[in-house]
């Protein structure tokens, strides 16, 4: 009698808990579909099953189920038969359909971890290199190859998460599916700075091991006039290790510590902003303004005269 109402308790809990859990009860499963199967008192065999292109799915103590034509309240019946053959009750289960459900995707190249790793498949690029720890030195975020293949080719797509970074926008990050491949190039030994802004040659430079933001500076020919040297940034974008810094570089010139120069990593940008007019210049061209307007009205009186 216990054992009935504990039943009848649990299964009230899941449906206040899920409202929509016997939705599409009476649909056909197909291959694709992912299955959420609730277990009470275990937590091992609760989880979600994703049907492969052959209609199975895999469970413990059922290993490629054929479930492909048959409704959820069918696969709930075989669930419970073939669960109650290994345990001394009836076991309390609840199926449903799900939105959400884990993936297998490669990542290899310039990360920290390379490897085999199951994601949800709603993760997108960002989410799967997280995983495999982020990226290291020498990787060219700018050309990310995604690799996907299917029943009649082998697909592959070149992701700028460079831009990504930059713009934040989520919608140039490409959705991943089950098997795909991301491979992060790079030359492990070169480092590759972006410089910005107020310098003489913004762009790209290239040098090996590690440097210091001075030298950048230098590579890019120097700051220009109008550099702001009190608010220099390094803008990483290496995951996990991502940061933000602001840099005073007169400081960092009047320093003795040689070990306080920041040094710049694969992958950084440094951004030199442009300063803001200071209130001597504006006094300097207010004067200038009133000298040519007074040298204007004098020239325009002598006309009339």
């Amino acid at each position: 009698m216990t054992g009935c109402r504990f039943a009848v308790s649990f299964f009230l809990i899941l449906y206040i808990l899920f409202p929509f859990a016997g939705n599409g009860q009476g649909r056909a499963i197909k291959p694709g579909d992912a299955i959420e199967i609730i277990f009470s008192g275990n937590e091992s065999l609760t989880q979600t099953v994703l049907v492969n292109p052959e209609g199975m799915v895999d469970y413990p103590a059922m290993q490629g189920l054929p479930v492909d034509g048959i409704t959820l309240q069918r696969f709930h019946e075989i669930l419970i038969t073939q669960l109650s053959r290994y345990m001394e009750t009836i076991p309390l289960v609840l199926v449903r359909f799900s939105d959400s459900y884990p993936i297998n995707v490669t990542v290899l190249g310039q990360v920290a971890r390379p490897g085999l790793y199951a994601i949800a498949n709603t993760a997108t690029l960002q989410g799967a290199i997280g995983a495999a720890g982020g990226f290291i030195p020498g990787a060219q975020l700018s050309k990310i190859k995604l690799i996907r293949t299917t029943d009649i080719d082998q697909n592959h797509q070149v992701v700028n998460m460079e831009k990504f970074y930059l713009e934040g926008d989520p919608a140039s990050l490409p959705p991943l599916k089950q098997d795909d491949t991301i491979v992060v190039p790079g030359n492990p030994l070169a480092t590759n700075v972006k410089v910005l802004g107020c310098v003489e040659n913004p762009g790209n430079y290239e040098v090996f091991f590690q440097t210091t933001i001075l030298d950048v500076i230098f590579l890019a020919g120097g700051t220009t006039e109008d550099a702001n040297l009190n608010k220099i940034k390094i803008v990483s974008f290496t995951g996990q290790n991502s940061r933000e810094v602001k840099i005073n570089i007169k400081k960092l010139l009047q320093s003795k510590d040689v070990s306080s120069i920041p040094v710049v990593v694969p992958g950084d940008v440094v951004y030199i902003p442009k300063k803001f007019m200071n209130w001597k210049k504006i006094v300097g061209l207010i004067k200038d303004a009133t000298t040519f307007a007074m040298l204007y009205y004098i020239i325009i009186r002598s006309k009339n005269t």
